[in-house]
């Protein structure tokens, strides 16, 4: 791989993991986050996304490739805009600014997608979200489809992995869902999340086509009455005794991963299985 300047905005678990391997491959990376320093051989810019004052450095440090990790401080439309939007905003008008990004990755989520009746969905269905995230998510996009830096939006499931206990917790707890009607669940691990940004970058300095848009999620969508119950009999709990949380079914399809398989990247972990049992082998 040759060597690059690499800006990681949003420096936090996947960041660091993409920019220590990033670094070990011979690039130069730098983190941008709001406190604290990262791990070396990474450097860090401590500035603000929402603070357009802070992010000078993007100016004066001329990258060649950018990929931006945002998370809100809060599950609130006014944290997500002013994250997702305004503070993606902000770092586009930087890197404009410097004209040197080569491409910009942007990670979202499938929540963009509305579709609720199990069907499939890839890149090339139609987004109309009806939540708050996913409505703000889907404006960031936009935002960044048309600030003429070339780019890949990258549309994560849910990731789950180390350090990402929720669902284990909660069928350690008993919390168990209906098994009808039928919710799908789409996962990607943390660890192919990082893999996957890396792939493209290195496509990208190998002077490879990359798309504007990719869906990451593993090989085997499932409901999530499978999920709970798989992982309830590798607890050696049984999975009769869950008691369905009263929470409302939401937006129930399965994500097509073709278009991420058709780039060479092969997941490490293509279903849940294989990555959940890790996690609890580790436990």
């Amino acid at each position: 791989m040759s060597t690059n300047k690499v800006l990681i905005v949003g420096c936090g678990d996947i960041g660091i993991a993409l920019g220590l391997r990033l670094a070990a491959s011979g690039n130069e990376v730098w983190g941008l986050r709001r406190s604290t320093r990262l791990p070396a051989p990474l450097k860090t810019i401590t500035a603000d996304v929402s603070d357009v004052q802070t992010l000078g450095a993007l100016i004066e440090l001329t990258f060649d490739y950018a990929v931006v990790i945002l998370t809100p401080d809060s599950a609130t439309d006014e944290a997500y805009k002013s994250v997702y939007v305004d503070g993606l905003s902000n770092v586009l008008e930087q890197l404009k600014q410097a004209r040197s990004v080569k491409r910009l990755l942007f990670v979202s989520s499938t929540s963009v997608y509305h579709q609720s009746g199990d069907e499939w969905v890839d890149e090339n269905s139609l987004v109309q979200p009806e939540n708050f995230s996913g409505k703000r998510l889907r404006q960031a996009e936009l935002v960044l489809a048309n600030s003429g830096i070339n780019y890949s939006i990258i549309r994560f499931g849910g990731i789950y992995g180390p350090g990402r206990r929720r669902l284990i917790d909660q069928v350690r707890a008993g919390v168990g869902c209906a098994r009808t009607p039928v919710s799908y669940t789409n996962r990607i691990h943390r660890d192919d999340c990082v893999g996957f940004l890396q792939h493209l970058i290195v496509l990208c300095q190998q002077g490879k086509e990359v798309d504007s848009l990719y869906v990451g999620v593993d090989c085997e969508p499932a409901t999530m009455w499978d999920v709970r119950r798989w992982l309830a009999e590798k607890m050696n709990i049984d999975p009769s005794q869950l008691e369905p949380a009263n929470t409302r079914r939401g937006n129930s399809k399965r994500c097509s991963n073709q278009r991420l398989l058709a780039t060479g990247y092969q997941l490490r972990y293509p279903n849940y299985k294989l990555g959940y049992a890790e996690i609890l082998d580790s436990l």
